[in-house]
Order: C-alpha cells, then structure tokens, then sequence
C-alpha cells in the first residue's frame, strides 16, 4: 500500500469517517449526500497547535499534535490521529479527556511513518518522518 493512495472522507452531517486505501474513483456517501474529501492542510499558521510530531522509540511510535499543546474542548479538539508505515494504516480516535496524544506499537520501521491529524475546526493535517 503506498501511503500517498491514502484518501480521507468527511460526513458534514454527522462526522463519520471514511477511508479509501486502494481509490476506485468513487466518492462515498453518508446522510444522503456525498463526504467532503479532505485535504491536509497547507497553511502555516496554527501550525503550532496541529501538525502531528511523530517520536520513535524502540518498539513504538508516540504522535504528539502541535508543539504548543492542542485544546481538547468539545468545541475544539483533535477528533483522530492516524500513523501510517506504508503497509498499515493505524487509528486512534480521541476522548475530551484525552491529551492529543497517541502511541502505536509493532509497525514496521523499514520506511518512513506519516502521521495524520484532524481538528475539528482547522482540518486535517499531516507530517513525515
């Protein structure tokens, strides 16, 4: 699985997630319409507080969002980090009571990861390492 076929679907009606690894060329639908696809953000600023921090240690891979911690408020939050080694695609969906933290074990390490975050108001966002 290459990591640049990963696509990312949004529901603007109830926030399901929805993700293609091989693209048919379809858009999926939810709610009786079509998901938005969402595109990793491009902007620099806030940049600070979303871009995912990818840490390898031994065994396995903790992703921070932001170098100046994320608010975790039911009106603001980082909802998922994903971690992808280019053969597997791994999710953590996070609580408001959680720091936008995630820790993944037993990836492979013979390439590079790429980590995704999203923020429920500035988007997607992602980083390589």
């Amino acid at each position: 699985m290459k990591q640049e076929g990963l696509k990312f679907y949004r529901c603007n009606t109830c926030g399901n997630l929805f993700l293609t690894i091989i693209d048919p060329n379809i858009t999926p639908t939810c709610c009786g319409s079509s998901m938005e696809i969402l595109e990793a953000n491009k902007v620099h600023e806030g940049a600070e507080k979303h871009v995912p921090i990818i840490k390898i240690n031994h065994d396995e891979v903790k992703v921070k969002v932001g170098i100046q911690p994320h608010p975790m408020s039911a009106e603001h939050r980082i909802e998922w980090i994903i971690l992808t080694d280019g053969s597997s695609v791994n999710i953590q969906k996070l609580s408001l009571t959680s720091e936008p933290i995630a820790v993944f074990s037993g990836m492979k390490r013979d390439g590079k990861f790429r980590a995704y975050s999203f923020c429920n108001i500035h988007g997607l966002w992602t980083s390589e390492k």
